[in-house]
């Protein structure tokens, strides 16, 4: 019997750009230059613990802020996206003004973003592989999860508004195999890779959301169009597309 989980495909457009606080509590936010899948856990978490009537963002923990993403990653086995565009990091520049001793002082700083330009026709594709047994022991249903996508607002720091154009809901395929072409992103470990794309250290998610002091971190390739993986590879079909998970 093939095995199948349930799967969320999200279509995204960006209204503008695409801010992603690689150090949320740094002056300088230091930006990344591709979606983590934290940040997409993050996404559909919080229009997902609206309806279960938690209207909170953040829990206290051990004198911590944590994200309440945290209640709901469990229902998550992987996410993943597709980046159709080529993102550029933007620095603006920010006068800052400061008074010291009754003196006002000025400075200049950067403030980098990552963005996504509006010249080009450019889009996300989301992914999300549910673990239904979870699933089945949370509050949640199968139409929450739809409903969850559907309200996605934004992808990263606020300035990140993004507008939701498809939500697709399905049985995923697993499979295993030595060679597949994707253009998701997927965790760059044991695989060899001929095309183009970006290497990017990412918090691995699993390992938890909110506290990234001793969280676990992965390699990820993020694929400019689609390349070609080779390896033993572990991958899904979701929608006539695959996706490789991590090892």
């Amino acid at each position: 019997m093939i095995p199948l989980t349930l799967f969320l495909k999200v279509q995204l457009r960006p209204t503008g750009i695409i801010a992603l606080r690689a150090l949320p509590q740094s002056k300088m936010r230091i930006a990344l230059r591709h979606i983590p899948p934290t940040t997409l856990i993050g996404a559909i978490a919080y229009p997902l613990l609206h309806i279960g009537g938690d209207r909170g963002e953040t829990i206290y923990e051990k004198k911590n802020f944590k994200s309440k993403a945290e209640f709901v990653m469990s229902l998550f086995k992987w996410a993943t996206i597709k980046i159709e565009g080529k993102s550029k990091l933007y620095g603006s520049l920010l006068k800052i003004n400061t008074i010291y001793r009754g003196n006002v002082q000025s400075a200049v700083t950067s403030f980098p973003f990552a963005v996504l330009y509006g010249e080009f026709d450019n889009s996300l594709t989301a992914v999300y592989l549910i673990d239904e047994e979870a699933l089945s022991n949370s509050i949640y249903g199968p139409k929450d999860l739809e409903r969850a996508a559907w309200g996605i607002t934004r992808i990263g720091s606020r300035e990140s508004i993004v507008s939701v154009e498809e939500v697709k809901m399905g049985k995923a395929v697993f499979r295993e195999a030595d060679e597949v072409r994707t253009a998701y992103a997927f965790p760059f470990k044991g695989v060899n890779v001929q095309g183009e794309g970006t290497l990017q250290t990412v918090i691995d998610w699993r390992s938890g959301i909110g506290d990234y002091s001793n969280a676990k971190r992965m390699v990820m390739f993020y694929p400019e169009g689609k390349v070609d993986v080779r390896g033993k590879l572990s991958t899904v079909e979701i929608d006539g597309e695959v996706v490789v998970l991590a090892p």
